[in-house]
């Protein structure tokens, strides 16, 4: 009788927190920070997820300096066949590059290209210099951001590069996404293109749901460490588009995976059941399906993006687990664990095989 008595109790006290799964799916969000869908033509909103939460934009920055360029462009103050010199800051600028090369000389329609299809961060700086400078380009940059209405934005690169307080919303970015596209449609022609050419080097759309989401045409995905993994994102069905902004995916697998379900759905009319759809999902299966996927994405993720950098630290990190896990299983196994020469070696070829993909990368990836 006791022991009934006893765990009747112990059910009682624990039933509540194991009877239902953690709190990941059943929120019925989408596993990202923020987002907000909208139709482009009537402004109807298919889904909203923290539109207000302010977030590092990265390289959807550049989405921003482009709309700026088109606006030069329209009140003729530029032209997209102007040549512009390319300077030693935006040579050695880091992160994503169209490997841009101090001393030569492009066209503004090169350097559009390169944001939009490399993310180049040097192509943004060169942008910004040929009109006038950096601080009164990120000055133009805000005033533009005041003038739609985007009220909790703040920019401080031309390219999203980190910096302090440079922060904006969902909401904001759709904003701009509705503005941009409505006065310059054909800026699609750049965010389409799957990859550009320059310098011998050949690089790769970072927007990688282009081809494999239905109608996807644009517009522009980020990274930074503050943020996550952000895009803008749209696609045409039908006489129907829809925009995407979804902020702060934990990898760029995630994010993608949540852009391409989110737009499918509302194109679908079915946001509300494939929410509950997830809800549901079992957690195995999805962990499951989620570990291969990056496997058998590694080297496609390092191809689209984010810093080099970045990649080779995860990799490193990767091995050192995997070193940690296997010292632990196979402590009693003295001998195997004392062969440091043979580890040393393995670990010296390794950083410079690392290296080595890092100094590829920086020429022809993001």
């Amino acid at each position: 009788m006791r022991r009934i008595m006893f765990l009747l109790i112990v059910l009682c006290l624990i039933g509540p927190k194991t009877a239902f799964p953690a709190k990941h799916h059943s929120s019925g969000k989408l596993a990202v920070k923020a987002a907000l869908v909208a139709d482009y033509g009537t402004g109807k909103i298919f889904y909203s997820q923290d539109p207000d939460r302010r977030i590092a934009p990265a390289s959807v920055t550049k989405v921003m300096t482009m709309y700026l360029v088109f606006d030069m462009v329209a009140s003729g103050q530029a032209s997209f066949s102007d040549k512009v010199k390319v300077s030693r800051r935006a040579d050695a600028t880091g992160g994503s590059t169209m490997n841009l090369r101090a001393g030569e000389t492009v066209t503004l329609d090169e350097l559009m290209r390169g944001m939009a299809v490399a993310s180049g961060n040097d192509a943004a700086v060169a942008v910004a210099e040929h009109f006038g400078g950096v601080p009164a380009w990120v000055k133009r940059m805000n005033a533009k951001a005041r003038q739609l209405g985007m009220t909790r934005t703040t920019f401080k690169t031309p390219n999203g590069l980190p910096a302090p307080g440079q922060l904006t919303t969902a909401r904001d970015l759709m904003k701009l996404a509705v503005s941009y596209l409505r006065h310059y449609p054909q800026a699609l022609r750049y965010h389409s293109t799957t990859t550009i050419n320059h310098c011998g080097a050949v690089h790769a759309n970072t927007n990688r749901l282009l081809g494999v989401c239905e109608g996807m045409d644009g517009i522009k995905t980020g990274f930074v460490n503050a943020s996550g993994f952000n895009i803008i994102a749209t696609a045409k069905r039908g006489k129907t588009r829809i925009i995407a902004v979804v902020l702060g995916g934990r990898s760029s697998q995630v994010r993608n995976r949540e852009t391409e379900r989110i737009l499918d759905a509302s194109f679908e009319g079915s946001v509300d059941s494939m929410l509950a759809k997830a809800d549901v999902a079992p957690a195995k299966s999805s962990v499951k399906r989620a570990k291969s996927h990056h496997r058998g994405k590694k080297i496609r993720v390092a191809d689209s993006g984010r810093h080099e950098k970045i990649s080779a630290k995860r990799g490193a990190s990767a091995r050192i687990d995997g070193h940690k896990a296997s010292v632990k299983s196979s402590r009693h196994k003295a001998a195997k664990v004392k062969k440091a020469p043979s580890k040393k070696r393995t670990h010296t070829a390794s950083r410079s095989k690392s290296k080595h993909k890092k100094k590829a990368g920086a020429s022809s990836r993001k």
